[in-house]
C-alpha cells in the first residue's frame, strides 16, 4: 500500500469538512422528529446514517494525516 502524505493545509481543509459535516448532521437529526411524511423521513434517516459513516471515516483519514505530520 502507498504512504500517502498529508499537508496542513490538508489537515485544515478536513478539520474544516467535519465541522460543517458535523452541523449539517445536528440539523438533520434536530429536524428528523418534526418530519411527518414517511418517505422524507426515511430519506432524511438514511441521510443522517450515511453523513455519520462520512464523518467516522474522514476522522480517520483525520487522525492518519495527524499522525503522519508529528512524524
Amino acid at each position: 500500500m502507498e504512504s500517502q502524505k498529508f499537508g496542513v493545509h490538508e489537515v485544515t481543509d478536513m478539520r474544516e469538512l467535519i465541522n460543517f459535516k458535523v452541523a449539517c448532521l445536528s440539523e438533520a437529526k434536530s429536524r428528523l422528529g418534526k418530519v411527518e411524511n414517511p418517505e422524507l423521513k426515511k430519506l432524511v434517516e438514511t441521510s443522517v446514517e450515511l453523513g455519520t459513516h462520512t464523518v467516522n471515516n474522514m476522522k480517520a483519514i483525520l487522525s492518519t494525516a495527524i499522525t503522519q505530520m508529528k512524524q
